[in-house]
């Protein structure tokens, strides 16, 4: 079932069109990595799709309906959004942020449900937040808040979770521990993802599917297997890189190859 579809979209900002025509579907329960060089279009695409950048032309449908014609509040209760990075100027406590992502369910002036603490608690236990529920959001460190908005979107109870970089400020530990956490609401809840991810070898290892960009159009989807070559990724990436299968997943693991050593592999 196809929960997501761009049909020939282009978006900027301004004037200024940084996608163009770009065509791509999403089935459901599918973990889509966005990949592609800086300034490829990746977050303008993920934006684009979260409702919080308006499309020059073309169309975004979620379930088969524009999302032109979705309210906020509508669109908030299918789609959480996690942007690259976050502000929070108060120092919220974990609950208190956890609460906040249940407004798209709350009637206008009314006190959070048994409902609402019920789903709060148990997406906690589940991202291992329980002790830190009472803690500031400034008492943690940058693996925990990440943890905690991860948390948030997934107290919206949405159908499709939308990542810019989620993994940017994390050490390789934080990572893995992120994705596999992630990983494993998806199988348990049929949730779909769709992330902006900069470490190919990542994106290789936990989606289904990748959508590589070049210059805001779309320039290959399809399996990692199908992306990652290596003649497509010196085109795009304008470097040498090396693509050979990891060693446990057999899933593509691309290497970088410095130009001192360019006349010394052969592919």
């Amino acid at each position: 079932m196809v929960i997501l579809e761009f049909k020939n979209v282009c978006a900027g900002y301004g004037t200024y069109e940084i996608l163009h025509n770009v065509d791509f579907c999403m089935n459901k329960g599918d973990f889509v990595g966005i990949i592609g060089p800086n300034g490829s279009g990746k977050s303008t695409l993920l934006k684009a799709a979260a409702k919080i950048l308006k499309v020059v032309s073309g169309r975004i449908l979620l379930k088969d309906i524009d999302i032109n014609k979705i309210s906020l509040q509508k669109f908030a209760r299918t789609v959480a959004f996690l942007p690259s990075d976050i502000e929070i100027t108060y120092p919220y406590t974990v609950k208190e942020l956890l609460l906040v992502a249940r407004y798209p369910f709350a009637p206008t002036f009314s006190n959070p449900s048994k409902k609402d603490f019920e789903i709060i608690t148990s997406v906690a236990k589940q991202m291992d937040l329980i002790p830190f529920m009472e803690r500031t959001i400034f008492q943690m460190s940058e693996g925990e808040k990440q943890r905690v908005m991860l948390a948030q979107c997934l107290v919206q109870e949405p159908e499709i979770i939308m990542l810019d970089e989620p993994t940017a400020h994390l050490d390789i530990g934080f990572q893995f521990s992120f994705l596999d956490l992630l990983k494993t609401y998806q199988k348990n809840s049929s949730l779909s993802i769709l992330a902006v991810l900069h470490d190919l070898n990542l994106a290789a290892q936990y989606c289904n599917k990748l959508i590589l960009l070049d210059k805001g159009c779309v320039s290959i989807s399809g399996t990692p297997h199908e992306v990652l070559n290596y003649q497509i990724l010196e085109k795009v990436y304008q470097t040498n890189v090396l693509v050979y299968p990891h060693p446990i997943s057999g899933k593509p693991y691309v290497f970088g190859v410095p130009e001192e050593w360019k006349n010394l592999t052969e592919k």
